[in-house]
């Protein structure tokens, strides 16, 4: 995987610039999560040798897979409403449902680039401390001092 493979989709009235193994914040979408999601409003795909193949205005065989993360709500948000000299004010808040992605593969016809993990770091124990001996002689020098 190249890290300059990457596409443009189209969800929820929005358009994201997506790569393999990237995380995204959209609309909330039907599913649970662990669920997987393709996209199929693909506007834009651009390969790891460079080239670009733009839809008019979608791209067919083009079409991005991505894994669902976890459905949340926004951070809350406050509508105040308020009219001048007629004791008029309301205030309400409002916290949008969005469901949050990780993308991992992006396919344009018989070609895909998928996301790999990396491989967890091997954890090592640490090496223990080396002791510490003092001489007699020395501490013994010291107190007299």
């Amino acid at each position: 995987m190249s890290s300059d493979v990457y596409a443009v989709i189209r969800t929820g009235g929005k358009q994201y610039r997506v790569t393999p193994g990237q995380r995204l914040v959209v609309e909330r979408l039907d599913g649970e999560r662990g669920d997987e999601v393709a996209f199929e409003d693909v506007l834009l795909v651009r390969g790891d040798d460079g080239a670009v193949a733009v839809g008019a205005p979608t791209l067919d065989g083009a079409s991005v897979k991505a894994e669902i993360a976890d459905q949340r709500r926004g951070r809350k948000i406050s509508v105040f409403k308020y009219k001048s000299k007629t004791r008029y004010r309301r205030l309400r808040g409002h916290r949008q449902h969005q469901t949050h992605l990780r993308i991992s593969e992006i396919a344009l016809g018989d070609q895909s680039w998928t996301y790999e993990r990396p491989a967890p770091a091997a954890v090592s124990e640490p090496e223990p401390e080396p002791e510490v001996v003092e001489d007699a002689g020395e501490s013994a020098a010291d107190e007299e001092e």
